[in-house]
């Protein structure tokens, strides 16, 4: 009896606790990990002809001129990037690139994470040849029931660009 009574007494605050059931939240994470994945603004420069003025064998390209982004008081020059199947996060910076399939060559400022709620956030990238273009984003997360969505919009010098790319084509 004093046997069972030793039992009863250790699992009756597990069974206490086992007993209590999950409550649903509506908002947050909940118990999950959740890992975002970061994201840049790509730019694309072509001509009125389509011909592309990143590519250094396109004889009219833009790549002798000083690009430069201006964020949060800061400047980012264009920096030599490395072409890596390796995926890290990189530090904020204006790099080329080669994007996708097709390795069209392209300018990105980034990289930002969602996690950051960006909204309203503004960027001017200088072409170093007197133009600029402002940039407006928003990059943010919303939760319903432990279930992400992730709200990305773009503005180009104060009007709507896209709702669903971060890409945004250029025609100098």
């Amino acid at each position: 009896m004093k046997n069972y009574f030793v039992w009863l007494l250790l699992l009756l605050p597990l069974l206490a606790t086992g007993c209590y059931g999950e409550e649903e939240k509506e908002d947050g994470p909940g118990d999950y990990i959740w890992d975002f994945i970061n994201y840049n603004i790509y730019f694309s420069v072509k001509d009125a002809a389509g011909a592309n003025l990143l590519d250094p064998q396109v004889s009219s390209n833009l790549l002798a001129n000083e690009f430069t982004v201006e964020y949060e008081g800061k400047t980012f020059p264009l920096e030599n990037s490395v072409d890596t199947r390796f995926n890290m996060p990189r530090s904020l910076g204006l790099r080329k690139e080669l994007l996708g399939k097709e390795k069209k060559r392209v300018l990105s400022f980034g990289e930002f994470s969602p996690e950051h709620q960006y909204k309203g956030e503004t960027f001017t990238i200088h072409w170093g040849d007197g133009t600029k273009d402002v940039v407006k984003f928003d990059l943010y997360i919303t939760w319903k029931k432990q279930d992400p969505t992730i709200h990305k919009k773009l503005y180009l010098n104060g009007k709507e660009y896209s709702e669903d790319s971060f890409l945004i084509e250029i025609v100098k």
